[in-house]
């Protein structure tokens, strides 16, 4: 009896937790709606467009997903990525990214950098692209270099992806060596 009546306690309990929070706290004001005359969306930021200033906060979105995985002594840290497929007709492009960083500025190979997520980073590079004029859109792979005094460095290369080669054919079953050794044993 104790149980039965402690489980329809706890059930109770449960639903009026998911009931309240799905109800809107009466606290809280109605959204408001435009006043006459205003122009929807004139407090939020400009659509970005090529020769724009990027976005500070997709710099920094990435950034910190950079310092998720850096020590306490780096000094630089960078990252590529490369376009490895592209499907023209429907305007998709896929990448893949490598992720650096090294304790003295002149180090080229540095060490591997574990990240937030590489995806979180390529996604943000693909919103950097729409700051870049119509024929730079189309880069292949790029370099984006960060030094821990704030300078940071992008580098794209235009130079095209070389298509995937086609599957081969499968090989034919090589011949049999025992039938081989039978013919040598006859000789």
């Amino acid at each position: 009896m104790k149980r039965t009546c402690l489980a329809t306690i706890a059930a109770c309990a449960l639903l009026a937790f998911a009931a309240q929070a799905q109800e809107p706290k009466k606290s809280e004001a109605p959204p408001q709606t435009p006043a006459a005359g205003a122009t929807p969306g004139a407090a939020a930021k400009p659509e970005p467009g090529p020769g724009q200033t990027p976005d500070p906060e997709i710099i920094e979105g990435i950034v910190k997903c950079l310092a998720a995985g850096l020590p306490k002594d780096w000094k630089k840290a960078w990252f590529t990525i490369r376009e490895i497929d592209r499907l023209e007709e429907k305007g998709l492009r896929q990448f893949e990214a490598d992720f650096f960083f090294a304790t003295k500025e002149n180090d080229a190979k540095g060490k591997r950098l574990r990240t937030c997520g590489g995806d979180q980073i390529i996604e943000r590079v693909g919103a950097l692209n729409e700051y870049l004029p119509a024929e730079q859109q189309r880069w292949t792979s790029a370099v984006f270099t960060f030094m821990r005094d704030g300078r940071y460095d992008a580098k794209y290369d235009y130079t095209p992806v070389k298509p995937k080669p086609a599957a081969k054919p499968a090989a034919k079953p090589a011949a049999k060596p025992a039938a081989k050794k039978k013919q040598d044993a006859a000789k």
